[in-house]
């Protein structure tokens, strides 16, 4: 039986679609109230019988940062695979976002050594490798450093994955992948998806930065090769940056505008520009309450580039990633279905 959290996000819905097709008994996490829509949607890309895929599903309620509740789930479980996580770069949710990924990844960490869950799988980030010196490509080895330059939430999945270290010390045996920009279908209104719908609006800026890409797709067929009994021995308690190839802002955008047959971003958007956007969007927060869409985290890393280096699970499990060229056209084409 495997545990799935963060079922709704774009990385652990499509988890649970491969582990449904591969015939896997799982129980997935779900907050009070929350909705299945998303999930239902990114099922639907792949699959006609998507309702009948979702019923194979034990949902149940809980929160990550209610260890009771936690527990009573983890009967009978043999893998944990954990994926919940607050993602922001509002400065509003930096003490929520902090303690939500840190403590609940304590808890299923704790609750595994406890209950001697056997396998525990963390979905991290390059967020938690830290930014590497320009000109230069982190890989796994690559050391933290403390700096105010940091978001929020490049602390927080940090915080969150020393805890996985932590348990590992303790006995606790770990796999944590650290993915870099994810490219796939998810809500267009959020996360990496939210670049598809703002290009196909218009999208008339770019700047000098740049980062690390890896296929949605990609990501979930490493997660799933890790976990399988034949690697477990030789690839466990170990981190594993997935990052198909890395790729300045402005030819992701280029990429995105050829695809969903639109003209691509003209202007360049300097430090001055994007601290001037930045301030007008706080300046509309406070009349409107609408959260911004830009803040002095993003302006940070707009103009900067960090690039990471995927290659140590290419060579642990003979993988090769999905070209990012070939990852936006099946994106795009998914997010022209969905808008007809």
């Amino acid at each position: 039986m495997i545990f799935v959290t963060g079922g709704t996000g774009m990385v652990g819905a499509h988890l649970l679609y491969e582990m449904v097709l591969k015939g896997d008994k799982i129980r997935a996490l779900i907050r009070p109230g929350s909705s299945l829509n998303r999930i239902e949607k990114i099922f639907s890309f792949y699959n006609p019988e998507y309702q009948s895929l979702l019923q194979r599903i034990d949902w149940v309620e809980g929160d990550i940062l209610d260890k009771d509740s936690l527990s009573k789930h983890l009967n009978g479980i043999d893998q944990i695979y954990h994926a919940a996580a607050i993602i922001s770069f509002d400065p509003r949710d930096r003490e929520k976002m902090i303690h939500t990924n840190c403590m609940g990844t304590q808890n299923l960490v704790d609750l595994a050594l406890t209950l001697g869950i056997p396998k525990f799988c963390h979905v991290s980030s390059i967020a938690a490798i830290g930014s590497p010196p320009e000109g230069i490509e982190a890989n796994e080895d690559h050391s933290w450093r403390n700096t105010r330059e940091h978001s929020a939430y490049t602390e927080s999945k940090y915080l969150a994955e020393m805890e996985v270290w932590r348990a590992i010390l303790q006995g606790l045996n770990a796999v944590i992948v650290n993915p870099s920009v994810i490219i796939g279908p998810g809500d267009w209104k959020s996360g990496s998806s939210l670049f598809f719908t703002k290009v196909r609006k218009g999208f008339k800026f770019y700047t000098k930065g740049g980062t690390g890409f890896v296929d949605i797709r990609d990501v979930t067929s490493v997660i799933i090769t890790l976990m399988a009994d034949d690697n477990w021995e030789n690839l466990k308690n170990q981190r594993y940056i997935l990052s198909a190839e890395n790729m300045t802002f402005r030819d992701f955008f280029n990429h995105i505008a050829d695809n969903l047959h639109v003209k691509r971003p003209l202007f360049f958007a300097g430090n001055i520009l994007l601290n001037l956007a930045c301030k007008l969007s706080a300046i509309k927060r406070f009349l409107t309450g609408i959260p911004p869409s830009i803040t002095r985290e993003t302006v940070r890393s707009a103009n900067k580039s960090c690039y990471y280096d995927g290659t140590r699970i290419s060579h642990a499990i003979g993988f090769e990633y999905t070209p990012i060229e070939v990852s936006i056209q099946r994106n795009a084409a998914l997010f022209l279905l969905n808008q007809k």
